[in-house]
């Protein structure tokens, strides 16, 4: 199968035309990259932004924690990019109705190393 290799010196997303019919230089659509945010003259550049990997397994910590706890659904995220902070919002209620006595949780996961 052929390889198909594009150099987007343009640096110009452009979302208006066709996917088929996007000039050479150009892209329409970008994925795991991230908007470079220096006061130099690459400002705006488009740079690759490093994948997902698997921080650590919230279940096991609430289980060895909390005995009453059982299956916890994730019911959100905020990413704080100033900090290079992650909060995710877990929750025990498995129903759609407000439920008081389900135990709901608010982990932080701070990227110290710059990663």
């Amino acid at each position: 199968m052929a390889e198909v290799k594009n150099s987007f010196l343009k640096s110009k997303m452009n979302k208006d035309l066709d996917s088929r019919l996007v000039p050479n230089g150009e892209y329409r659509d970008a994925v795991n990259v991230q908007v470079i945010k220096s006061e130099g003259e690459d400002v705006g550049a488009l740079e690759n932004a490093q994948g997902n990997y698997n921080v650590g397994d919230f279940q096991d910590f609430v289980n060895d924690n909390f005995s009453d706890v059982t299956v916890l659904v994730s019911v959100g995220y905020f990413v704080d990019q100033t900090n290079s902070d992650v909060y995710l919002f877990f929750t025990d209620n498995n129903s759609l109705k407000y439920n008081p006595s389900a135990s709901n949780f608010i982990f932080k996961w701070s990227d110290e190393q710059g990663i």
